[in-house]
This record gives structure tokens, sequence and C-alpha cells, in this order.
């Protein structure tokens, strides 16, 4: 198996955190990685993703959301021509830790013939992606729950 996997803690509720993981309109202001994404928060919904981590190229995609569950789990799947050729399942897990701490997992776990491939080629340079995409939006949840602004203020 070809995976991804990252982790950060988040001093918010599990609220906070998901409402800013899930509104895609407001990523432009802190996501330094998914520069613009459309869709809906939905089972079997249809994402259009732009990844763009730092030193990579812009990548553009579509993605099917496989799995929502409110505060839990967002998951979604992208493919390359069929899922047996290459697909890559990215997924963001919230768990409540302690009071007003969130971890959150966010990985990648790549399958089909040519997993081995894009796992070597792409590997590096998404972990990267996601370890800074954690950070920002742990500092978007934390800051806005200290100065009015982001998701924190509208509960």
């Amino acid at each position: 198996m070809h995976q991804i996997v990252t982790q950060v803690q988040i001093s918010a509720s599990l609220g906070e955190v998901w409402r800013a993981l899930t509104d895609f309109r407001a990523y432009p202001r802190w996501n330094p990685v998914i520069r613009w994404i459309s869709g809906t928060v939905e089972r079997g919904a249809i994402l259009s993703v732009v990844f763009h981590p730092e030193g990579a190229l812009p990548v553009w995609f579509r993605a099917r959301v496989s799995a929502v569950e409110a505060e839990a789990e967002f998951r979604w799947t992208g493919k390359v021509i069929a899922p047996r050729l290459f697909a890559g399942d990215h997924y963001f897990l919230l768990r409540s830790i302690a009071t007003k701490r969130v971890e959150l997992i966010q990985g990648e776990t790549f399958s089909g013939i040519l997993a081995p491939l894009m796992y070597r080629m792409l590997a590096n340079y998404n972990r990267s992606g996601f370890i800074a995409m954690n950070q920002a939006l742990k500092a978007y949840v934390e800051g806005g729950a200290r100065s009015g602004r982001g998701p924190a203020a509208r509960i």
C-alpha cells in the first residue's frame, strides 16, 4: 500500500475545525496548497480542485466525495482514466482529544497499477503540501477564535 499520513493538533472545537475545512469559499484566504475548490460536501458530489503545493506545478483534477460524517470524516477519491489504473483516496479525519482540542489526520492512499510510480513522483510534494495545509488550517482556526475572524467567530 502506498500512503501518506500527516496530523496536527488544533486548539478549537470539532465544529470550528469542521466548518473551516468544509468552507471552500474561504480556502483562498488561508489554504496555501488547495488554491481553489468547488462542489458540495455531500457523498457522491463532484469536486473540482486546484492542488498547488510550493515547488510544484499546479494540478487540476476532479474527485468524487466518497464519505462525509459531520465533524468526523471528509473523503474524496480522484482517478486517472479508471481506478484500476490509478486512484487517490484523500481523507480528513477529525477526533476530539480534549475540550477544545482536535486532532486532524490528513492523508492519501494510492491504488491501481500506476500507484507505485505515482507515489514515487508525488509523495514528497504531497506530504509537504499536507503539512503546510494542516499548519495553515491550525493558524486560521486558532487565529479566528482569538481575533473574531474566521470560523470560530460564528459560534
